[in-house]
């Protein structure tokens, strides 16, 4: 069997022009958001590994491993010229020679197979002593080559408990469950949980729950009609989840409180036109409720005859879907003027329900007559009909 040698193999220095991606390199394609990423890494600290290549007939240098290097070199370059002067080797480019055409097939394939990126519980350390050595957020993405967004994630993981970090490095968690772990505003809680979930397939939400056991989703319902500025700005504390993009509140009882007040307020304002309107801290009223008490409508109104002739041009126009902005504001108001209103008679006697929907907005009943206003809502003719026939609160009292 016939043994092939590799050669050892000098470096020597080369202009840009002269070098291309061989075909030999198995990274023929690249990404462009990678390239511009490592091109800002190079522009920030230089080219700290030369290039592998060899010479082809024209003198040309075809790079066999290093290719994403190459593109992000001249990437550095075209964006900025100058860059040369700072760093050299950008312009003459350090290239390791292959002798023969096997060594150079060897390093293409052995750089391939032996590509490996720093283990995220090293790389966040990394970024952690660059941060804690005065490097800004842009400063750490550029010379690492990745995105400012990786790298404000992967500072919120360094600033994790030692153990966390720890734990990752051995295997002993994965790292969807050490981003569960930024959640937690209690050092002692975290290594109690911690110690609890190593070497256990877990979920981030198992764990997460674990270290806020009575936290509020932001999307809570309170959460969302309180706000979280005004809820912050009454003391609240809360903290947000970078890795889910979600918000947990840690004061249940001053958000009940202000959740109330609020409410409250909302509802003076509505019952200002009603007889009544109270308040339910529920996100729905039950039809128990209101099954005793009697809907009031609105009195509908009237189109002049004009309005009405404008209203059919109108309406025609939204049908074909050609109806202008001003056109749709016209119709809304003509609709307005047919759907009526309610009258102040009507307001004198029936009242309405406030509360918030689940989905965190303010929302009011339709007006109801409850059975101790019946009488006077027959009275004023506000029911009529077979609502007029209904028993009145008294008389439901004193029924046998």
């Amino acid at each position: 069997m016939k043994t092939e040698i590799i050669a050892a193999a000098p470096i020597q220095y080369f202009p840009l022009a002269q070098l291309y991606v061989s075909d030999m390199n198995p990274r023929q394609d690249a990404d462009p958001e990678g390239i511009d990423l490592l091109a800002d890494s190079l522009a920030m600290i230089g080219l700290i590994q030369n290039l592998s290549g060899t010479v082809d007939a024209d003198g040309r240098v075809g790079i066999v491993a290093g290719g994403r290097r190459l593109r992000a070199i001249a990437r550095a370059v075209e964006r900025d010229p100058t860059v040369t002067k700072r760093h050299p080797e950008l312009a003459s480019v350090p290239v390791r020679i292959a002798a023969d055409e096997a060594t150079a097939r060897a390093w293409a394939s052995a750089e391939n197979a032996a590509r490996e990126d720093l283990a995220p519980a090293d790389e966040i350390r990394a970024y952690g002593r660059m941060k804690d050595a005065g490097a800004d957020v842009s400063t750490i993405a550029r010379s690492f080559g990745k995105t400012e967004a990786h790298v404000y994630r992967r500072l919120a993981l360094a600033a994790l408990p030692a153990p966390v970090l720890d734990a990752l490095k051995a295997g002993q968690i994965s790292l969807g469950m050490a981003k569960a772990f930024t959640v937690s505003q209690d050092e002692a809680l975290t290594l109690q949980v911690l110690a609890e979930v190593k070497g256990r397939d877990l979920s981030e939400h198992q764990i997460k729950r674990a270290l806020q056991p009575d936290a509020i989703s932001g999307t809570d319902r309170r959460a969302l009609f309180v706000g979280l500025d005004a809820y912050t700005a009454a003391g609240g504390r809360m903290n947000r989840d970078l890795f889910s993009d979600t918000t947990a509140l840690h004061d249940a009882d001053l958000l009940d409180r202000l959740f109330i007040e609020k409410l409250k307020e909302e509802a003076a304002k509505v019952g200002e036109v009603w007889k009544w309107a109270d308040v339910s801290t529920d996100s729905y009223i039950p039809y128990g409720t209101t099954e005793k008490m009697d809907r009031v409508y609105r009195v509908e109104g009237e189109l002049t005859e004009a309005q009405s002739e404008r209203y059919d041009e109108l309406a025609e126009l939204a049908n074909g879907d050609v109806l202008d902005e001003a056109g749709k504001a016209e119709l809304a108001e003509l609709v307005a003027i047919l759907d009526g209103d309610y009258t102040d008679t009507q307001r004198a006697v029936a009242g309405v329900f406030v509360y918030v929907g689940s989905d965190g907005r303010l929302c009011v009943t339709n007006p109801l007559v409850s059975p101790y206003d019946r009488d006077e809502a027959i009275e004023t003719q506000v029911l009529t009909g077979h609502a007029a026939t209904r028993l009145s609160a008294d008389s439901v009292e004193d029924a046998p």
